[in-house]
C-alpha cells in the first residue's frame, strides 16, 4: 500500500513530454506524448510505431537534470530523438469542467446530424463516414467528462462510492491524518487527477462508473443496440489508428449512414441515462441533508 500523499505528489510531478524519432524497422516518423514524473532524472516509456501498432514497442530513455531534458532509444541509441516539454500547466491551477454538459452535447448532436446529411456518403468504407463517426466518439467523450467530473467536485457522496471502485485503482491508498489537514480536498484532488487521465470512450468502464458512483449503468440494456456500443469502442480505435482496418487488415465497410444514426441514437441514450443518474443522486444528497428533525 502507497500513502496518498505518495500518490498524489506521483501525479503532480507528470510532465507532458512529446518525443520523436525515426522507426529503426519501418523507417517512418513516429511521435507519442507521454506523462513522465518531472522530478525523476531518468524514465523508460514504450512507444509503439505509428505506422504498424503489431511491432513490439521501442523502448525510450527520458532523462532530466540541471542541463535540461534529453532522450535516446534502448535498442538503437543511433537515432536522434526529438523532446518537447510541455510545462505550460504548472503556474496554473485546472478550471473546473463548463457547466451545462448536456446543453452542449444536446447543441453538438443537432449539428452533427446535419453533418451526417450534408457529409455522409453511403458507402461505409469511406473516410467521410470515419471521420463522422470518430467526431460522434468526441461529441460523446467530452461530454461523460464534463458531466461525471462536474458531479464528483461537488458531491462527497459519489466520491466517498467511487473512491471504492477498483478499477480506479484508489481503494488501497492510506490517508494519514497530517495529510487531511494539510489538503482538506484531498479525496476531490485525487478523483479528479485520476478522471481527467482516464479515457472515456472506454464505455464499459464509463458505466461501471456510472453504476458505482451514481447507482445506475449507463449501457445499453437492449442485447443488441449494447453489442453494438461495445463492439465500436474496437472500431473507433481502428478508424483513429489504423485508417479504418483492423489488426488482422480487414477494413470496416460498414460504417454507413444508417450505422451513424444507430450509434448516434445509442449514445443519446446512455447521455440520457447519465444525467438522470447525476440528478437522482443529486436529488438523493439533498433529502439526506435535510435535518431530521425538520418536518
Amino acid at each position: 500500500m502507497s500513502s496518498i500523499k505518495e500518490y498524489m505528489h506521483e501525479l503532480w510531478s507528470l510532465v507532458d513530454v512529446e518525443v520523436t524519432f525515426t522507426c529503426p524497422h519501418c523507417r517512418n516518423p513516429t511521435s507519442a506524448w507521454l506523462k513522465v514524473p518531472g522530478d525523476q532524472e531518468q524514465h523508460f516509456e514504450e512507444v509503439a510505431c505509428s505506422f504498424d501498432e503489431d511491432e513490439e514497442g521501442w523502448t525510450v530513455i527520458i532523462r532530466h537534470d540541471e542541463s535540461g531534458w534529453s532522450a535516446e532509444l534502448e535498442e538503437d541509441p543511433e537515432i536522434e530523438v526529438t523532446i518537447n516539454v510541455d510545462d505550460s500547466y504548472n503556474d496554473w491551477d485546472e478550471p473546473d469542467p463548463e457547466p451545462g454538459a448536456y446543453g452542449i452535447f444536446r447543441a453538438a448532436m443537432a449539428d452533427w446530424k446535419r453533418n451526417v446529411s450534408d457529409l455522409g456518403t453511403l458507402g461505409g468504407a469511406s473516410s467521410r463516414n470515419r471521420m463522422l463517426f470518430v467526431t460522434l466518439y468526441s461529441i460523446l467523450e467530452s461530454y461523460l467528462s464534463d458531466s461525471i467530473i462536474g458531479s464528483v467536485l461537488v458531491d462527497v457522496p459519489v466520491q466517498r462510492r467511487l473512491i471504492k471502485l477498483k478499477e480506479l485503482e484508489l481503494h488501497d491508498k492510506q490517508l494519514s491524518l497530517d495529510t487531511v489537514l494539510e489538503k482538506p480536498n484531498i479525496v476531490r484532488d485525487m478523483l479528479r487527477a485520476v478522471l481527467e487521465k482516464f479515457s472515456f470512450h472506454k464505455l464499459v468502464l464509463v458505466s461501471r462508473i456510472s453504476e458505482v458512483a451514481f447507482e445506475k449503468p449507463i449501457l445499453p440494456r437492449d442485447p443488441e443496440d449494447r453489442a453494438l456500443a461495445v463492439a465500436s469502442v474496437q472500431k473507433r480505435h481502428d478508424c483513429v489508428h489504423r485508417n479504418g482496418f483492423d489488426t488482422k487488415g480487414n477494413q470496416h465497410t460498414d460504417i454507413t449512414p444508417d450505422y451513424l444514426s444507430k450509434m448516434g441514437d445509442i449514445f443519446e441514450g446512455m447521455v440520457e441515462a447519465l444525467e438522470e443518474a447525476i440528478k437522482h443522486a443529486a436529488a438523493k444528497k439533498f433529502f439526506e441533508d435535510l435535518d431530521p428533525r425538520v418536518t
